[in-house]
């Protein structure tokens, strides 16, 4: 009796470790069959809300490069590089460039955001992203890029300024922009909001949700390579699309830090770009979650409920982006200099910013730190010789 109950314990066991064998297999399958197919060609064509002082200059880098590969049309005003400053954007404004009857790809300069008329302009419902920051590292950021920024606020630093706000939060000056465009809550009203409502929790609240519906991913300045791993899975683009150098950063000479009190003070008059970009890391953290699950299958989930740790897809390839952007900086930066050193195509508008020196022999090197002003001169040569093909 013993050993036949022996026997019987062990033809169960073998039993039921084959059911837990075919159960996982079935599983699997099923997992694996289900998902949904996803549309891999690559995107061509969207729409980038660059705001100020947001890590914009490297999304912007990016997206120059891609479009300078695939001969994509890039929408330029008749001069400079600014789509609109004061009004909101209206695709009336391209009606006085040579290149207006161009189909057009890709919509990414400065600009005060309107949707409806970026899609009338791109002829076409398209992707659209930008990136947001904490508002007291943007406002800082614009403080010290401009010197005469902080001179027309009157003040000598940032520390001052800080105090001006605590002690006179009614001064009028406080409340006028720099140039007519750059000033308090500069991300709300880059992104169109009235100042009428900065003040105005509820009103900000409303809009935002208008936001969030017309964007479809904010991406954080603080989590740049995982922002740049979802832009890859909004645009269906691979790894080496966004590969890049850190552009436009701020020398450390030209920075003092706040103190708690001062981000405090800062935090409380910048209160409608604290509402965008908490609600917006909040969005972040709930598409990164759904990101990783889409691109989910049978064995990361295995990994994931074992001894091996989560390993999600966008922590993944967020490190991945983080070796091959070490890679790139290895192969083609010779040294980091301040911007009144560089020349030619590397020499930006701000010489409080650090630029680099690229070592040219190495083919392609030159685009990751080509300037915004080399780019757009590129691209209007290329327009120009478009319209006079077409004409």
């Amino acid at each position: 009796m013993y050993r036949f109950s022996v026997l019987l314990n062990r033809r169960f066991s073998k039993w039921c470790i084959a059911a837990i064998c075919i159960s996982l297999f079935v599983t699997c399958i099923h997992w694996m069959t289900m998902k949904p197919q996803r549309n891999l060609t690559p995107a061509r064509k969207f729409a980038f809300m660059k705001n100020h002082k947001c890590g914009s200059s490297t999304i912007e880098n990016i997206i120059f490069r891609y479009a300078h590969k695939h001969d994509l049309n890039v929408v330029l005003p008749e001069s400079g590089n600014y789509l609109s400053k004061t009004a909101l954007f209206n695709h009336r404004t391209l009606n006085n460039t040579k290149w207006r009857n161009l189909p057009f790809d890709i919509f990414s300069l400065h600009n005060r955001w309107n949707r409806e008329e970026v899609m009338i302009l791109l002829n076409e419902q398209v992707p659209t992203f930008t990136i947001v920051r904490d508002p007291v590292e943007v406002f800082v950021s614009m403080f010290y890029y401009q010197d005469k920024f902080r001179e027309f606020y009157g003040v000598k630093d940032i520390h001052e300024m800080v105090e001006k706000i605590k002690t006179q939060p009614s001064l009028p000056v406080l409340n006028k922009r720099w140039l007519n465009y750059v000033g308090r809550n500069q991300m709300a009203w880059d992104m169109g909001l009235s100042p009428n409502i900065f003040d105005d929790e509820e009103a900000m609240k409303r809009e935002i949700e208008r936001l969030d519906r017309e964007f479809d991913l904010v991406m954080m300045a603080h989590r740049m390579d995982e922002s740049l791993v979802l832009l890859m899975d909004l645009l269906n683009w691979s790894l080496k699309d966004v590969i890049h150098l850190d552009l436009n950063r701020r020398k450390p000479d030209k920075s003092s830090p706040l103190n708690g009190r001062e981000r405090d003070v800062l935090a409380d008059w910048l209160a409608a770009d604290v509402q965008i970009f908490r609600y917006f890391s909040r969005r972040f953290d709930e598409r990164v979650a759904a990101i990783n699950q889409k691109h989910s299958n049978f064995f990361d989930w295995i990994a994931q409920s074992g001894f091996y740790g989560q390993f999600g897809h966008v922590r993944q390839h967020a490190q991945l982006l983080k070796s091959a952007n070490n890679e790139l900086y290895d192969l083609c930066v010779l040294q980091e200099v301040g911007n009144e050193k560089l020349s030619g195509v590397f020499k930006e508008t701000s010489n409080n910013i650090i630029g680099y020196v690229i070592n040219e022999e190495h083919k392609g090197c030159s685009l990751f730190a080509m300037s915004e002003p080399a780019f757009l001169n590129i691209f209007q040569k290329r327009l120009l010789s478009k319209a006079l093909k077409s004409t």
